[in-house]
């Protein structure tokens, strides 16, 4: 089990390693100066030159990267080239939307999901499994974006009963707080839904024509009994590792979400940054999100290890 967890770690410290790299080297690459993005109307060559070497910019990319990454290791991303303000102040300030969303996206996806998909693989031949089988992959179908949009129009510009965008704090109002996070949370979770319910019948539909669910039925036990006792739980590592590859779309789901209701994450923290080649606030969302990434996959890693005690042997 420690050799696992061991080797589960570095193979983290890795990925960190190269996301690290590819977000400074592909920032750094991209068009543009942004000595001259800062500056704006007062750009000219002198002033450019002056504010590039300021920035240490016209350093080779090696030793810039060398430089950025013993700040990184120590916990300082550096300082946003448009506000000057520190990036982990940024980022700190940026993060609870994002986890909020993250958090509460997760759960209601997983709760809808994996009781659906149970469902529907042990009523495959009933008569309502078809038309809510055409419902799941129309939900794949539509675009997240699209969602968002509709259920504003629906919610918050027809019945007027939700707000359209914005962010209210926990800590500022409770009930704030749930009424603006109901529309992007929804959006989130109806994006990511219909993936898993997929994957969850799939996977429960192999294991329902295993040779013990034949006899658990010859025993007597009904189909409830069959779905928590048998189905379920063997359907659960499969899922767990499922919803732990699925972060990344979360990730990215969670991006358009915050700028579709104006959620101040880190989704949108990054947008604005790409906008205006803040490359080191670019560069810390990146390796925030990539850390993130890898952290819960280790969490995941931890928890298919106590579910599967055959991984721990390994």
């Amino acid at each position: 089990m420690a050799i696992y967890l061991v080797g589960r770690v570095l193979g983290g410290l890795v990925t960190l390693f190269c996301v690290s790299a590819l977000a400074f080297f592909a920032t750094a690459l991209a068009p543009g100066n942004p000595a001259a993005v800062l500056l704006g109307n007062l750009a000219t060559p002198e002033r450019i030159a002056a504010v590039t070497h300021e920035m240490g910019l016209d350093q080779p990319l090696p030793v810039r990267y060398a430089i950025w990454l013993r700040h990184t290791v120590t916990g300082n991303l550096g300082t946003s080239n448009l506000s000057f303000k520190p990036v982990n102040d940024l980022i700190l300030a940026a993060l609870p939307p994002t986890l909020e969303l993250a958090i509460l996206s997760l759960l209601l996806v997983v709760v809808v999901a994996i009781p659906m998909g149970l469902v529907l693989a042990q009523g495959r031949d009933r008569w309502w499994a078809r038309p809510l089988s055409g419902l799941v992959t129309l939900g794949i179908s539509v675009p997240g974006f699209w969602v968002g949009l509709l259920l504003i129009v629906l919610f918050s510009v027809t019945f007027k009963l939700l707000p359209s965008g914005g962010y209210i704090a926990p800590a500022r109002s409770l009930s704030g707080n749930a009424r603006a996070m109901v529309l992007p949370v929804l959006t989130l979770a109806i994006y990511l839904i219909p993936a898993l319910v997929r994957f969850v019948r799939v996977t429960a539909a192999t294991v329902l024509r295993e040779d013990y669910v034949d006899t658990a039925r010859a025993k007597g036990v009904g189909n409830a009994g069959i779905l928590l006792r048998h189905v379920a739980p063997n359907t659960l590592i499969t899922t767990i590792t499922y919803i732990g590859l699925q972060l990344g779309v979360l990730i990215s789901g969670a991006i358009v979400v915050e700028i579709i209701f104006s959620i101040p994450g880190l989704g949108r923290l990054g947008m604005n940054a790409v906008l205006n080649r803040d490359y080191p606030v670019i560069q810390g969302v990146v390796l925030v999100a990539a850390a993130g990434y890898v952290i819960v996959n280790l969490a995941i890693d931890l928890a298919y290890s106590m579910i599967d005690p055959r991984i721990r042997t390994r």
